[in-house]
């Protein structure tokens, strides 16, 4: 069965025969693209949401009460990133967590490390890709602000474009990416499909994604969000709907709840532009700024975008920003969102 968003409501639309009715609001030009670099993990069991609440920096509820996917984490008990998610809901007592391809085995152990003895099953899915539909011109005028507090009491990310479904495939998980609406959808899709099968009206780029991911600022997986090295407000956690500051307690909760509610997120991940050839730049790479400080590193390259973990404020105040005598420059991204007082907040 169908899972898809209805573009009018939150709540999950179980859609079976008439896929070809939920269509465009306007016309635009898509690109759907394999997430190659994703893997999908398998958790089944009557206290599957329960068991998940006490591992990831979400709400399960917000699935328990319609959502098809939520963006999360799971990290370590000093509060650093182990896991970057996208947590989906299968079906009743059943839900697929999407990670790093290269983190799987790893995501597997470590649900089954504190499964204790629940009845769970988890195991690795291995007959399913993740895809990604998107704009990949996306207009960065366009974009609108919210108010940062909706984000932790609603944290659902809504597009304003649907998709025209063909009723050609059964199984199939269409949602829009959780973490915003400028990311497109996602759909997890039988290995023996095509998503040409599925969508109508798309054309099918390779490394455009990731391109998009840099352009909004946007870090995924294992070496944009190194294990153990990331804090999860720093990669803007807080911002793209991927934590609960209402939720029971969860593994790495402390630093990540303190720092939010008396703490000053100082550094981030931002979007770079460089000017010309970054053959020459590494991952890893500082960025100083004109008095010769460090302000931040790279932490990904795609031809002349990329995207750092940067100092904020010192960054944003820079005449100038180089790597490597390279000039760089950065920007607030638009998609974030007004801050409220941590007053307000509280």
């Amino acid at each position: 069965m169908l899972h898809v968003f209805s573009r009018l409501c939150p709540q999950t639309a179980h859609v079976g025969r008439n896929w070809a009715s939920i269509s465009y609001s306007m016309q635009r030009n898509l690109s759907a693209e394999v997430q190659s670099n994703r893997s999908l993990a398998q958790v089944n069991g009557k206290e599957a949401s329960s068991f998940l609440q006490g591992l990831v920096t979400n709400d399960m509820n917000h699935l328990l009460e319609g959502a098809t996917s939520m963006y999360s984490m799971m990290l370590n008990t000093q509060g650093r990133v182990v896991f970057d998610t996208i947590i989906y809901k299968r079906h009743e007592d059943s839900y697929l967590i999407e990670c790093d391809r290269e983190k799987l085995d790893h995501l597997v152990r470590h649900l089954k490390m504190y499964k204790v003895r629940r009845k769970l099953d988890i195991k690795p899915l291995e007959d399913f890709n993740v895809w990604a539909v998107f704009e990949p011109e996306l207009d960065m005028d366009s974009i609108t602000q919210v108010d940062v507090e909706s984000l932790y009491l609603n944290p659902k990310a809504e597009s304003e474009v649907l998709l025209h479904l063909k009723d050609t495939v059964s199984d199939v998980i269409v949602t829009r990416d959780p973490r915003m609406k400028y990311l497109g959808h996602r759909l997890v899709v039988p290995d023996k499909n095509h998503i040409t099968d599925i969508v109508s009206d798309v054309e099918h780029g390779e490394e455009i994604f990731k391109f998009l991911r840099y352009k909004l600022g946007v870090g995924e997986g294992l070496q944009e969000l190194p294990p153990t090295k990331c804090l999860p407000l720093e990669a803007n956690l807080d911002y793209l709907h991927g934590v609960s500051f209402h939720k029971g307690c969860y593994i790495g909760q402390e630093l990540t709840a303190r720092t939010f509610h008396t703490g000053v997120v100082r550094k981030r991940y931002m979007p770079l532009i460089f000017p010309g050839d970054t053959s020459t730049l590494a991952y890893d790479t500082n960025i100083i700024n004109e008095k010769g400080k460090s302000v931040g590193k790279i932490r990904g390259i795609d031809g002349q975008y990329g995207i750092g973990l940067l100092r904020v404020k010192e960054c944003l105040a820079a005449e100038t920003l180089t790597a490597n005598d390279m000039v760089v420059k950065t920007f607030r991204p638009p998609w974030w969102p007004i801050e409220a007082s941590k007053e307000k907040m509280n």
